[in-house]
């Protein structure tokens, strides 16, 4: 086990990128932040296979997990998520009635955001999704289909309600 102020320390002298002692980000070459990107207290990213990469000046609010495995999530520059966003760059497989579903296995298609995203506090985007530049992903949205760029959707389901001028 790592001490937290090391990983800290190896993600700003090795991206330039600002992690807090208090967030637990596995420290992992799959990992990537870019310069200028905060990850504030208790915030959690983590990987088992997958890569998970942060553009520049990005920022994960508190109580955020962040996670992949197998497939990657690639998140572009300037993207802001608020607090308690969920990414879940895996599912859980779990059709079969005749076997237990620990023992299903998963599946994984990877998440991309792209560049200038706002992702609202309490956001869940699940597996497969892919997130256009620009968009805006409302409070509390359950995110479960692709989001074209500079729109802004809303709701659980997330449905669009907008566009950005």
């Amino acid at each position: 086990l790592v001490p937290r102020f090391v990983v800290s320390a190896y993600y700003y002298f090795r991206f330039g990128a600002l992690v807090s002692t208090r967030a637990h980000v596995q420290l992992s070459g799959r990992i990537v932040l870019g310069r200028g990107t905060v990850v504030k207290p208790f915030a959690v990213i983590q990987t088992n296979e997958g890569r998970i990469s942060f553009g520049e000046n990005c920022a994960v609010s508190s109580f955020s997990h962040i996670s992949a495995s197998g497939r990657d999530v690639i998140i572009g520059n300037n993207v802001r998520m608020g607090p308690n966003v969920i990414v879940v760059g895996v599912t859980r497989n779990f059709r079969a009635r005749n076997v237990p579903v620990v023992d299903q296995g998963y599946a994984s298609r990877g998440i991309r955001i792209g560049h200038d995203v706002f992702v609202g506090a309490g956001a869940v985007i699940l597996d497969g999704c892919v997130i256009g530049d620009g968009a805006v992903i409302g409070a509390a949205s359950l995110v479960t289909r692709d989001v074209s760029p500079y729109q802004i959707v809303a709701g659980a389901p997330a449905k669009a309600i907008g566009e950005r001028l």
